[in-house]
């Protein structure tokens, strides 16, 4: 059994047809640079096998899954487009109604339409996938695996916030929580890793990239997590702010910025960009904090007392924890990083073994180490397609 995977981001569409038994990747591709205003063009990465990168005239995602489609048959990945049987869609938001993989009717897109409001960059561009691909394949069965839907877990004590409690019976105001589908991938294979039970342990799954997210997962279910009611809070990330005083806001407008202007400034403006005046690139950030650059160096501290300041009150919240593991672009690849958090945890008997941690080793803590710290990747896609082909075999 293959199944299509398909992750449409406002300006991207990444693809992979994949077997979840084996995670063989028949191929895979990306369309970056969908719906620019600025006249550069669509780039279109494929691999399989080798990796090909080129400039298309694409511009739409209607264009990029035609193209998509094209491409599975030029390939011979399949003979036939009615070979493609199942499909699996992230979701970004199902808000509070979906808490696990669903397949996709008609009646659930009019549901999906009418909570688009809570993630309007990003579902109504997985809305539009889904018809087009229902269109190009009508015999196909199509699945939604949500974003959010692993944070679904989390108690209502944690996810309310401290304001007036009819904004949450009116607009369902809440935590949500996003990345869900690689924190569950992450801590699951964590567990597998150490041959432990899964919901035995106390996990806490750190995904740092250009988006960054923690996540408490307490026996196999999340607990907490960093972003909230939208993808902007919790740590400092590539352009995003994180969270900071949402009094800030009122004083800016009464200064005479626009809504425009603030909404801007909070997504694309601020973060590492915001505070160094370099770059929103973690690796460009480091590298030069190294060197001694004091704004890449203000940048990355930043970013690191809010993770340590983060993991530990999960720690709390939990009453202890089994494994810290780090994932994502900068928590795979970062050495530097994750030694710079996991120091401050020497007072739970935290020992991080230097060279493994060089190596980028899946366990980079000691074998006498109380807590172990780990480096786990990320595989979005292939959670998908296990979601996916489980529930086919309900």
């Amino acid at each position: 059994m293959n199944i299509l995977v398909i992750n449409a981001g406002s300006s991207s569409l990444k693809f992979q047809y994949i077997n979840p038994d084996t995670g063989e990747v028949l191929i895979k591709g990306l369309y970056d640079g969908l719906n620019r205003i600025d006249g550069k063009a669509c780039l279109r990465i494929l691999t399989q096998g080798s990796k090909t990168t080129e400039e298309t005239e694409i511009k739409t995602h209607r264009q990029a899954i035609e193209d998509m489609l094209s491409v599975l048959l030029e390939k011979k990945v399949v003979a036939n487009l009615s070979d493609v049987r199942f499909l699996g869609h992230r979701v970004v938001h199902g808000a509070e109604e979906y808490s696990k993989t669903t397949e996709i009717t008609d009646q659930m897109l009019l549901h999906l339409k009418k909570i688009s409001f809570l993630a309007p960059l990003h579902n109504p561009v997985n809305i539009e996938c889904i018809e087009i691909l229902k269109e190009k394949l009508p015999a196909a069965r199509q699945f939604a695996i949500f974003d959010t839907a692993f944070h679904q877990t989390i108690p209502e004590k944690i996810y309310l916030y401290g304001l007036p409690k009819e904004l949450y019976e009116k607009f369902k105001i809440r935590k949500y929580g996003f990345h869900g589908i690689s924190h569950k991938f992450v801590s699951k294979n964590a567990a597998e890793i150490l041959e432990r039970d899964y919901n035995d342990l106390k996990i806490i799954t750190c995904h740092l990239g250009n988006g960054q997210s923690i996540c408490a997962i307490n026996k196999g279910k999340s607990f907490d997590t960093s972003m909230g009611f939208t993808p902007v809070d919790g740590l400092p990330m590539g352009t995003r702010s994180g969270s900071f005083d949402p009094e800030i806001i009122l004083f800016l407008l009464e200064n005479g910025y626009s809504k425009e202007q603030i909404k801007k400034m909070i997504n694309k403006e601020s973060g590492l960009f915001g505070i160094s005046q370099i770059s929103s690139d973690h690796r460009q950030i480091e590298d030069l904090s190294i060197a001694g650059d004091k704004k890449a160096k203000l940048a990355n501290d930043i970013l690191t007392t809010r993770i340590v300041s983060i993991v530990g009150s999960y720690i709390a919240e939990m009453n202890g924890v089994d494994a810290i593991v780090f994932t994502g672009g900068i928590g795979e690849k970062s050495a530097y990083l994750r030694e710079l958090v996991l120091e401050s945890f020497s007072y739970l008997g935290l020992k991080i073994d230097k060279d493994a941690n060089t190596k980028h080793s899946s366990i980079i803590s000691t074998k006498d180490s109380k807590v172990i710290a780990m480096v786990v990747p990320t595989n979005e896609e292939l959670e998908i397609a296990i979601e996916t082909k489980e529930k086919l075999l309900i």
